[in-house]
């Protein structure tokens, strides 16, 4: 019966996520608002509380959690960088007609290149976007500009306070908390090795991961990009595995390691919760394969704890050493700028499907200004307004976000209508506070109720600025309507990538070229084609031992020519810029109906441990490059390994059985990294839950 009146596609789309009730946020969220609102009415001027109210709702939904020190640079940086140079702009630009238009476009662009840079550049870019579109409308025209800018910022300053208690309460974000008790897990479970205690404490390790693994994929659900803290919990969760089988091996043969090294398990569980350095890992204390695999895994751990783990981490650590080496060069000017250029491109480059969500985004913004200066629409702010909220959050659902936008606007419009009609004067906090506080629920629950919600809100808001009636909840929901047809229209149906989820598929795809870039660096192409082409090297000069293997490398040993740096260093940005477009594909799947955005969550913590296999090969190529030697047989090993990830998860099978990996000191970064990343899909359940 239901199919019969809606379909079940339709019913997907709009179908709330389960998620617990978000109450602390929720009475945020009100706060943040409605105090300067009622401050104003108390002073009887309300429209003095609309800047600081706008404030509100940006300290409100660009906060999604986490501790305190990085809610501050989020919202902040969405703030200052953001929110307030958006109406800066978009005042400067008032009533300049294309010049608007053009304005639009260009931040268009620096918004959709923000997103490549992370979670914060995300939230920056989207608000950057979506005031510049407000500045087009009553609050652009507020003079002078700078009372503008103080007004907004205000309430965002007053929405950061609010988040103080909280951040006395509980200084840390529960998946902090909820890895670390991951590893208080395994010092217990070593602990009790050789104990009648052992089977239970493996237990509570089996479900103490359960539960971070859920909590850290359900943060990430709700993320608008990549995030440095939480890749770096994902991998110290990852690397937990090869932990946890050197204790189950030690546990199973009674064996205990010694008090100082369960210590130690402890101390980073600590390190993790606290957020500080990990602890000294102590050099090998006993020669038996499992003593030496939890030494390993330790190590792995605390590398991934390191304040330069993360591929950004070493950006912002590294990036001025590669520039002044760089500009201190003794070659001409315009080579130091092509250098820099190529520098800057290889550490903030965003892959191709960046480039064209990009192209996308300045397109529909583009039309949108058209749409806006030729038709006579009342409220023509409204329409790039809507194509920034739909398009923009990081490669999102268009489709599924343009459908729950236009329900929820139509609801809310109706919604702000009657409250217009019917509600005056301080009366209005009222529903203002309920208004407030159900944000982060819609938020949390679907796009569509976060439009339900919102569109009444800043109704009723912009009314308090220049009164209209009703008739404004009517422009607000024919300009809505058509900035989503925009959207559909130019930024969705010709785009066909656009229309599926490939995520498998492009892991599959990035794996092999994970593996191709190992060969060439680490033999100079000559283990190309790994096990299927027989390594019959085409790198000339880098193959094998032959052109490198004279210059003092032992027997069985090989580094890569110096013939081709260049072209090894195209492919190394060509394969980041793979792992670029895999993690846009993954946060594009993230932001799909709930049916597929939970297939798609549990490959982020795969999606993690190839990067960290990327960042691996690339230490050891520069290791290599300086005279470190390694085995090819080894590096053909691993390569196999990457193989058969790749066909596992183009398949959406599980892995036939686990890869033997090779025991090389030079190439040990390589292979934890690659034991992690199997230790993730050893089950096969993330490939077959994705697939």
């Amino acid at each position: 019966m239901r199919a019969a009146v809606v379909p079940d596609w339709l019913a997907e789309v709009v179908r709330p996520k389960r998620v617990p009730v978000p109450w602390p946020a929720m009475i945020r969220a009100a706060l943040a608002i409605c105090v300067p609102l009622a401050m104003a009415f108390a002073l009887g001027r309300p429209a003095l509380g609309v800047l600081p109210a706008t404030g509100g709702i940006l300290g409100t939904m660009a906060d999604t959690g986490g501790p305190y020190l990085s809610r501050v640079k989020r919202v902040g940086s969405a703030a200052v960088f953001g929110g307030a140079a958006g109406l800066v702009i978009g005042s400067v630009t008032h009533g300049h007609g294309w010049l608007a238009v053009v304005a639009l476009i260009a931040v268009a662009g620096v918004s959709g290149v923000l997103s490549a840079v992370g979670d914060v550049g995300s939230a920056t870019g989207l608000q950057l976007l979506v005031y510049t579109s407000l500045g087009a409308g009553p609050l652009g025209a507020l003079r002078p500009v700078w009372h503008t800018a103080a007004g907004f910022l205000a309430g965002v300053g007053w929405a950061l306070v609010l988040i103080l208690p909280g951040w006395l309460l509980s200084p840390h974000g529960r998946e902090q908390r909820d890895v670390a008790a991951v590893y208080d897990a395994l010092a217990d479970l070593l602990r009790a090795a050789g104990s009648a205690w052992f089977t239970a404490r493996r237990q509570a390790l089996t479900a103490a991961l359960d539960t971070a693994y859920d909590e850290l994929l359900t943060r990430r659900s709700t993320s608008t990009g990549r995030n440095r803290r939480m890749m770096r919990l994902v991998a110290a969760l990852n690397a937990s595995h090869l932990v946890a089988e050197a204790a189950i091996t030690l546990g199973m043969a009674g064996t205990r390691p010694p008090p100082q090294v369960i210590d130690v398990v402890s101390r980073l569980g600590d390190a993790i919760r606290n957020e500080t350095p990990p602890p000294m890992i102590p050099p090998p204390w006993d020669d038996s394969p499992a003593m030496l695999a939890l030494r390993d895994a330790l190590a792995g751990t605390a590398r991934a704890l390191t304040r330069d783990w993360s591929p950004a981490d070493r950006t912002r650590a590294g990036l001025r050493d590669r520039l002044r080496a760089v500009g201190s060069s003794g070659s001409s000017w315009s080579v130091r700028v092509r250098g820099l250029g190529g520098r800057l491109l290889d550490e903030f480059g965003s892959g191709r499907l960046g480039r064209i969500f990009t192209l996308r985004l300045m397109a529909c913004m583009g039309v949108a200004g058209l749409v806006s200066e030729v038709l006579p629409l009342q409220r023509s702010y409204w329409v790039p307004l809507t194509v920034a909220i739909v398009l923009k959050p990081d490669y999102g659902s268009v489709f599924a976000r343009a459908l729950q936008r236009g329900i929820g606007t139509v609801v809310g419009a109706v919604v702000g209508a009657v409250l217009l009609v019917l509600v005056h004067g301080a009366w209005l906090l009222i529903p203002f506070g309920v208004l407030a506080a159900l944000l982060p629920f819609g938020r949390s629950r679907n796009y569509g109720l976060l439009a339900t919600f919102l569109t009444p809100l800043v109704v009723v808001l912009i009314d308090l600025l220049n009164p209209v009636g009703w008739r404004l909840a009517e422009d607000r929901l024919v300009d809505t309507l058509i900035g989503c047809a925009i959207v559909l229209v130019v930024g969705f149906a010709p785009w066909p990538m656009s229309w599926y989820s490939h995520l498998p598929r492009q892991f599959a795809e990035t794996a092999l070229d994970v593996c191709r870039y190992m060969e060439e660096a680490l033999l100079g192409g000559s283990g190309s084609g790994g096990s299927g082409s027989g390594g019959s090297g085409s790198g000339g000069s880098g193959s094998g031992g032959s052109g490198s293997g004279g210059s003092g490398a032992s027997a069985g040993r090989s580094r890569p020519g110096g013939g081709a740096p260049t072209a090894r260093s195209r492919m190394r940005r060509s394969t980041y810029r793979a792992l670029a477009d895999l993690r846009a594909e993954f946060q594009r799947t993230m932001s799909e109906p709930p049916s597929v955005s939970r297939r798609a969550s549990a490959w982020w913590p795969a999606v993690v441990g190839l990067e960290q296999v990327m960042d691996a090969i690339t230490a050891t190529a520069l290791a290599v490059s300086q005279g470190a030697v390694v085995p090819p047989d080894g590096v053909r090993r691993l390569s196999e390994a990457l193989r058969a990830v790749s066909e596992a998860a183009a398949t959406g099978t599980a892995l036939a059985a686990a890869p033997e990996l090779p025991d090389d000191e030079t190439l040990k970064p390589v292979i934890e990294a690659v034991r992690a990343l199997l230790g993730v899909l050893g089950t096969g359940q993330r490939l077959a839950a994705a697939g």
